[in-house]
């Protein structure tokens, strides 16, 4: 299961002085997360401008309340190029950077411990994009149509499958694998991967342009959110218009169940936090709490008219602080803080093109 926290057995604090203190098996076992009850901060992931090299990796310091520099910067001497995700399993981060075609793995100080060019058999660049982890393997889309298997322990990858065009994020749960097809807008389909076979099993249909939000909830089903079409585009009759959706699918089924209009999601326990924000219908702009047990919704005092461009959505697994990235084109983003309920509690800074946070928690 894919979660956006990081759990750790031992971690020595400052960051800066080393963070090399965890001693967790690369081969995790397939035993259930236990819940946490202290997050002491979160890697924060800056894509980068498209071609500019300015991509970075930060740490957010619960404890001192202070962002770092470019960690990857300070330790390699040299910028990472862009970082689309990031992926924390064990005791490593897994970056995953589709222009500089490379999956690079670091130490959680972010010193490169070895980079991995993605070619395709070919010589062409694979630009991988999403990675998720599971089974001791870390697994990542490309857009050459594949998913890739990177095996942690000999830091190789091992085997690949074509699951369709332009594939996108992903999630690992019960041995399998679900990525979302977007198909670059025009594909509907979440593709499924037997993880240990490197097998496509099927398509389940979704709605249109299934793209950056899959992910295993807490409840162990699979939720994705299809971006539609561009809904209030005056070159799209109002009658074709496909909303921005959340769907849920049942992992052994593959049923598929429309919930909500979704942009961003992050889960906690029974509740789906939620951005919606049709690019060209400001009037559906809103923050919310989906219960997932009961459909109910529960609009939180989070005006996205503050944003310039909301970016993500993220929970802090122990205080579930509500996070949300404010992307400004060609100049440096912030996350903005709120309590559970909503209310505003600080802006932090951060790099070029703010794409995603993933906490450390115990």
């Amino acid at each position: 299961m894919k979660k956006n926290w990081f759990y750790l057995a031992l971690i020595a604090f400052p960051l800066m002085a080393g963070m090399t203190a965890c001693n967790n098996n690369d081969d995790p076992t397939p035993e259930p997360d236990p819940e946490p009850t202290t997050t002491f901060g979160a890697y924060i992931v800056n894509t980068g401008n498209w071609n500019q090299n300015d991509g970075s990796l930060q740490w957010y310091d619960m404890t001192e309340q202070t962002v770092s520099g470019d960690l990857y910067a300070a330790q390699n001497g040299k910028s990472i190029g862009d970082l689309q995700d990031l992926c924390l399993y064990g005791s490593k981060l897994y970056a995953i950077c589709p222009t500089s075609n490379k999956v690079e793995i670091l130490e959680r100080n972010g010193k490169v411990i070895k980079s991995l060019a993605t070619n395709t058999q070919s010589g062409q660049p694979m630009q991988p994009r999403y990675a998720t982890a599971g089974e001791g393997c870390i697994f990542f889309t490309a857009y050459d149509g594949t998913v890739s298997k990177l095996d942690t322990l000999t830091q190789t990858i091992t085997a690949s499958v074509a699951v369709g065009d332009h594939p996108e994020a992903l999630t690992y749960t019960n041995g399998k694998l679900f990525v979302n097809i977007s198909g670059y807008g025009a594909e509907n389909k979440v593709a499924v991967v037997d993880a240990k076979s490197m097998t496509k099993l099927q398509d389940i249909t979704v709605l249109l342009n299934p793209y950056t939000q899959c992910v295993t909830g807490d409840d162990g089903y699979v939720y994705v959110v299809s971006n539609g079409n561009y809904a209030g585009s005056e070159s799209i009759p109002e009658s074709q218009w496909i909303y921005q959706t959340m769907q849920r699918i049942d992992p052994d089924t593959y049923a598929v169940e429309e919930l909500c209009n979704a942009t961003y999601i992050a889960n906690k326990g029974d509740k789906m936090y939620i951005l919606y924000a049709e690019y060209y219908l400001p009037d559906t702009h809103k923050c919310f709490v989906y219960d997932l047990n009961t459909g109910e919704e529960t609009t939180l005092p989070i005006s996205l008219s503050d944003f310039a461009s909301p970016s993500f959505i993220q929970i802090d697994p122990v205080t579930e602080d509500i996070y949300i990235g404010d992307q400004v084109y060609g100049a440096l983003n912030s996350i903005r803080i709120y309590s559970k309920d909503g209310q505003f509690k600080k802006t932090i800074e951060t790099g070029m093109s703010t794409s995603n946070i993933r906490f450390v928690a115990e």
